[in-house]
């Protein structure tokens, strides 16, 4: 059994990882190919094309970025012509994946295609569920309200969990918080243009933090490529930094400030609290405001149903309002709303054992297809 995978970016790549791991015991004889990063890797996939090559944020950044996507996706597309394997996995990166099963589908391919982790058709773009309901085998999302969102639209969807209440603090229960707890992390983020736009931010934040008592130590994330990675430990040199990567320093610190994302929903699960930044391109913000229909962009506080972390979006993400934003919880007079938020939160991720869950799915899709 041969299985294309593809995943762009470092949560695209780790959940891939994951999976590969879980298939790899369900079905001992399988091998992997294609598109991954280190953690792929790892777990034994041929990486064909490294994942760096999706590492996009925003409408602009895709644009700007076109020909380059397209020669990808046309060698991709080639390949999987060529060696017809037994499914197609792909996980997030719709801006990429769907044009890439289309033209996989338009090309003859009729075997088994799953999407894991599939775009937040819930929140805006609702009309790509017809996409996913006609070329799709299977979509694995990776929460509850998602997989009843796909499931009402006709889309073929399980769920079961989320990864990350294995991975975390033992199926979901968070790491103990240190009592008197001055560190903060400040996360900007595993994108260059991510970084770009929310570092200088940061560091603004991290004086003002410092002038209070408190400790920002900068996360830079391993996943950057060398030179980016050099530029941004010498721009944060006065500060204390971690290059574990965010989850190990937000659960050793109090708080924690950063990019919009899967830091947040690990947060979450660590029962820390969290200020979301959020800071695209003019042309991404102009899309946001057009079509997002949902009143939270953090996926805790759409778990929560309240803000439970305040998001700063655009130009409100600036140090006076992160700063306005810690304060209620570092003084302790929202310290209890916000766990016992965090904790109804964390309720509705879900039974251990995604991985297992999304092998079994995808074999029992295959048999079918």
């Amino acid at each position: 059994m041969r299985i294309f995978v593809s995943a762009g970016e470092a949560s695209g790549d780790h959940l891939a990882a994951s999976l590969i791991r879980a298939m790899r015991v369900a079905s001992p004889g399988a091998s992997f190919w294609g598109m991954g990063g280190h953690e792929s890797e790892s777990c034994g996939m041929e990486v064909a094309w490294p994942s760096e090559a999706l590492q996009l944020m925003g409408i602009g950044e895709v644009l700007g970025s076109i020909p380059r996507l397209l020669k990808l996706k046309n060698g991709i597309s080639s390949r999987i012509a060529d060696e017809r394997p037994d499914a197609v996995v792909v996980v997030d990166s719709p801006d990429f994946h769907f044009p890439l099963l289309r033209q996989v589908r338009r090309e003859g391919y009729r075997g088994c295609i799953v999407y894991l982790a599939p775009p937040q058709v819930w929140a805006w773009r609702s009309g790509r569920t017809v996409f996913l309901r006609e070329t799709c085998s299977l979509c694995l999302p990776l929460f509850g309200f998602e997989h009843d969102f796909l499931s009402m639209k006709g889309v073929p969807s399980a769920w079961a969990g989320h990864p990350f209440v294995d991975e975390l603090s033992g199926a979901g229960q968070p790491a103990a918080l240190k009592a008197e707890n001055r560190q903060v992390a400040l996360l900007p983020g595993s994108r260059k243009t991510e970084v770009e736009r929310i570092l200088p931010v940061l560091l603004q934040t991290a004086g003002q933090l410092v002038e209070k008592g408190y400790e920002p130590v900068f996360s830079v994330a391993p996943g950057l490529a060398r030179s980016e990675r050099e530029r941004v430990l010498s721009r944060v040199s006065g500060f204390r930094t971690d290059e574990r990567g965010g989850r190990a320093l937000m659960g050793e610190s109090g708080c924690v400030v950063g990019a919009s994302g899967t830091a947040a929903v690990e947060a979450m699960m660590l029962d820390r609290f969290m200020v979301v930044l959020y800071r695209v391109s003019l042309s991404s913000e102009l899309v946001f405001r057009c079509f997002v229909r949902t009143p939270h962009v953090s996926i805790p506080n759409r778990l929560a149903e309240c803000a439970v972390y305040p998001e700063l979006l655009q130009g409100k993400a600036n140090p006076v309002a992160i700063m306005e934003a810690l304060e209620g919880y570092l003084s302790g007079v929202t310290r209890s709303s916000v766990h016992a938020s965090l904790a109804r939160a964390r309720s509705r991720m879900g039974s251990p054992g995604a991985a297992e869950f999304w092998a079994r799915s995808i074999l029992e899709s295959m048999a079918r297809a």
